[in-house]
């Protein structure tokens, strides 16, 4: 048996992932990782091969390509002697739908496949993230303001996000990426390359690629050990206070417990119901009680005064919160929204405006009126702001009912607010009059997204 066979079935007699006689659902894109972990399961040794079922998911958005997945897939899975289930998902029809952005609607579709497949047939999903997806997913949840449990990581053992009551396993998490391109080398196991894994337009790709080759130019190839090991630690402080959250039975009154403590009680409600807690997500729901935060397109929460998360079905709720941006220096990047927002301060007036022309995602701004720091938000009612080339202000509601825009979408929609608390830009809307490039500018500030 391969070494790294034997690893894995080491790692599955601790963790025991596998309970009982049900179904194993494997996660098969086609890729390196995923084919690797469909043959090492399919290992004899490991007494597994009976309960697999190769699965793959078809995202429509490489046309022929994708077919060509599927197919070597289905292949792939013959030739193991395994069963083979496979499903698909107009990706693009969904994020137009729910405005929450390519990737978001793709993991939602995806999510939901495997639950369904999973639940029909009692089984578990397994999936081939790796250690070097523990790095990345590390800097992803600290750009958006994780806590100790959310930069722990990916947890090997968890709750499907489209269904709680799926388990999602991940038996190569303490695997790193090299380890298991030389055991897909030595065994020649065939995979497909999917060429969005380098583009550099997706958040992680651009730290797959882009971060971690220049952290580890910079400071040595040790980066990702060390991050490893400070995602233990956190790991470790997290289950320290998530016992004090477990334990506690409602006295104190969650009002009255250590902060730290309280989103931790709020955390570990999020992670059983699937959700990602984002800081603010965690904030919002903290801080007061009553308030409905919209956590996932169609599912509403709020925290009762019990610190209990409730699920809320009213139509009327405006989603949550905002997201300060610092516009110091050069140039950054946010997500919110379901957008990741890219800008850029850039010499010039006029002139350099006409050069960068329009895009459908990309507004350029008089970077004075701005200031020095933006805020990003859904709308509130009441918003009002003055588009450009209109002669006064007007209400968002007014516009959205004359752009058509419909109300489900409306709530999704992201504004921002310039330093002074005017508004300068509404998604899917022009730009604000008070923000336009004029003959005095003299320094733009291009978002793109």
């Amino acid at each position: 048996m391969h070494p790294l066979a034997e690893r894995v079935g080491d790692i599955i007699r601790v963790q025991r992932p596998f309970p009982g006689s049900g179904g194993i659902v494997v996660a098969v894109s086609g890729g390196i990782d995923s084919m690797a972990l469909l043959h090492l399961l399919a290992t004899p040794a490991l007494g597994l091969r009976d309960r697999l079922v190769a699965a793959h998911f078809d995202h429509r958005l490489r046309g022929a390509e994708s077919d060509a997945d599927a197919a070597f897939v289905r292949e792939a899975a013959g030739q193991l002697g395994l069963p083979f289930e496979s499903g698909s998902g107009d990706t693009r029809q969904l994020a137009a739908e729910s405005g929450d952005g390519i990737e978001a609607a793709a993991r939602q579709l995806r999510h939901g496949f495997f639950a369904r497949l999973a639940k029909r047939l009692d089984a578990v999903v397994a999936l081939a993230h790796h250690a070097d997806d523990q790095v990345e997913t590390f800097f992803l949840r600290l750009l958006r303001g994780a806590g100790d449990r959310g930069l722990s990581g990916i947890q090997p053992v968890s709750p499907s996000p489209a269904d709680p009551g799926v388990t999602l396993v991940r038996p190569l998490l303490g695997i790193r990426r090299a380890e298991i391109a030389g055991y897909a080398t030595g065994e020649r196991i065939a995979y497909r390359d999917d060429a969005t894994n380098s583009d550099t337009r997706f958040l992680r790709n651009r730290i797959r690629h882009e971060l971690l080759p220049r952290l580890a130019e910079q400071f040595g190839a040790s980066v990702s050990r060390q991050v490893l090991k400070s995602m233990q630690l956190a790991g470790d402080a997290a289950d320290c206070i998530d016992q004090l959250a477990a334990d506690w039975a409602g006295e104190p009154p969650f009002e009255q417990l250590p902060v730290a403590v309280q989103r931790q009680v709020v955390q570990r409600q999020l992670f059983a119901l699937g959700d990602e807690p984002s800081f603010d997500l965690v904030e919002a729901l903290r801080l007061e009680a009553g308030r409905v935060i919209e956590v996932a397109p169609g599912r509403r929460l709020q925290r009762n005064t019990d610190g209990q998360l409730e699920a809320v079905a009213a139509e009327s709720e405006f989603l949550l919160t905002k997201r300060e941006v610092s516009l110091a220096g050069q140039a950054g990047e946010t997500e919110f929204g379901g957008l990741t927002i890219r800008w850029e301060r850039l010499a010039g007036g006029l002139a350099k405006w006409r050069e960068l022309g329009q895009a459908d995602s990309r507004e350029v701004f008089d970077a004075e009126p701005l200031g020095q720091a933006v805020t990003l938000r859904h709308w509130r009612p009441g918003d009002r702001y003055r588009p450009i080339g209109q002669a006064g202000s007007a209400k968002l509601q007014d516009l959205f009912v004359n752009q058509k825009i419909p109300k489900a979408e409306r709530r999704r929609l992201v504004v921002a607010e310039a330093a002074d608390g005017r508004l300068f830009w509404v998604q899917k809307l022009r730009i604000a009059d008070g923000a336009k490039v004029t003959e005095s500018t003299r320094e733009l500030i291009l978002f793109s997204w």
